[in-house]
């Protein structure tokens, strides 16, 4: 128990707290595989980190796991649950492609606040020992001192997102009362001083280029406008979750999209750091639908052993980089790719699409 309250004393990184706890857990029990998640209050799946697969392994295997089976049977549990071998429980239907086979099973329900917040998962490879008695203690033990700081770092983050609502909301209004306003009574301004009767044409063509420029500006706050009043899920920010509901809000059902997010990417991102990524792809497929005329967009999360990079790509009419106009929302997006300590780059080809990438550095954990 000492060495698991030194691991968590004073972190408060909610993703680094799941790390250490799915290491903890695989060591404590001799496991082959350990996992843990975390529960919405609706009890679905929000979060899944492990330990014992490699990251190439994950990365071959794709999305991660949505809390479909005993997985997410798990949230409605409240005591420990262990099979010797889990191909033979009922409603065992195969693992996915290039996972590793596994055999003895321990699953251990994490709770606080009367409900399960999230589980812990042991598994070995075949042909070894199931797990003792012994192994559910210490992984019972473990949930216990788990459930403190992951309650804990939980809150904070659900406070946060409430308060990043509230400055999207406050931020929308400012805009639209204040700012809108404002550079549309500009714009009437100059359009009467372009209309007087004695204004050299030359400077009447400098004032209604003025006047266009003003409107182009309304439009990109507009827009920038809409996408802060977009309604999201009120939950922690999760990439696989929030992407799929920002392509159900944002593109036409005859764009055709391709999703690919990795469980590798997934591990080390922090709400702060999901929050500015998940605006960046919805910035990238906003401006596609708005301006590229795609029939296809791809979004890809990935991890190397350098970076974790987002890519929205399309194959609309792409642009001419030397003719581009930088709206407000680029500008957003490569201030939050500046604050993430990351690089972002925006490649346009004139009738082969658009492709927006920004990659951050991992943060390995020593």
């Amino acid at each position: 128990m000492a060495v698991t309250n030194e691991l968590l004393a004073g972190e408060d990184d909610l993703s680094l707290i799941l790390s250490r706890v799915a290491h903890r857990a695989r060591e404590l029990t001799q496991a082959d595989f350990a996992a843990i998640s975390t529960f919405g209050d609706d009890g679905r799946l929000e979060r899944f980190v492990y330990a014992g697969i490699s990251e190439d392994a994950a990365r071959r295997m794709g999305n991660p796991p949505v809390g479909r089976g005993l997985l997410g049977d798990l949230a409605r549990c409240d005591r420990p649950i262990a099979f010797a071998n889990l191909k033979e429980t009922p409603g065992f239907t195969g693992w996915p492609q290039w996972h590793p086979d596994m055999e003895a099973f321990l699953g251990v329900p994490m709770r606080a606040g009367g409900r399960t917040i999230g589980s812990l998962y042991m598994t070995r490879h075949v042909g070894s020992e199931p797990f003792s008695d012994i192994d559910q203690v210490a992984a019972a033990f473990l949930a216990l001192q788990a459930a403190v700081s992951v309650a804990a770092a939980l809150a904070r983050e659900r406070n946060g997102r409430l308060f990043l609502l509230q400055e999207r909301e406050r931020i929308a209004h400012d805009l639209h009362d204040g700012t809108i306003q404002s550079l549309y009574a500009l714009g009437l301004e100059c359009d009467a001083i372009a209309a007087t009767a004695d204004m050299p044409e030359a400077a009447r063509e400098v004032i209604l280029d003025g006047v266009v420029r003003i409107n182009q500006i309304i439009g990109d706050i507009r827009a920038y406008i809409t996408m802060l009043e977009a309604e999201a899920p009120t939950t922690n920010p999760e990439l696989a979750r929030d992407i799929a509901f920002a392509i159900r809000q944002l593109v036409p059902s005859g764009i055709d999209t391709v999703v690919n997010i990795t469980a590798a990417a997934l591990q080390e991102l922090g709400a702060r750091e999901s929050e500015d990524l998940l605006y960046i792809a919805r910035e990238a497929l906003s401006n596609a639908v708005r301006h590229g005329l795609p029939s296809k967009i791809a979004i890809d999360v990935r991890q190397t052993m350098e970076e974790t990079a987002l890519t929205v790509q399309d194959n609309g009419v792409g642009f001419d980089a030397a003719n581009a106009r930088t709206g407000l929302g680029t500008i957003t997006m490569r201030t939050r790719a500046d604050r993430l300590g990351g690089f972002m780059s925006i490649l346009g080809i004139p009738g082969m699409g658009t492709t927006v990438r920004v990659a951050i550095p991992r943060r390995l954990d020593d």
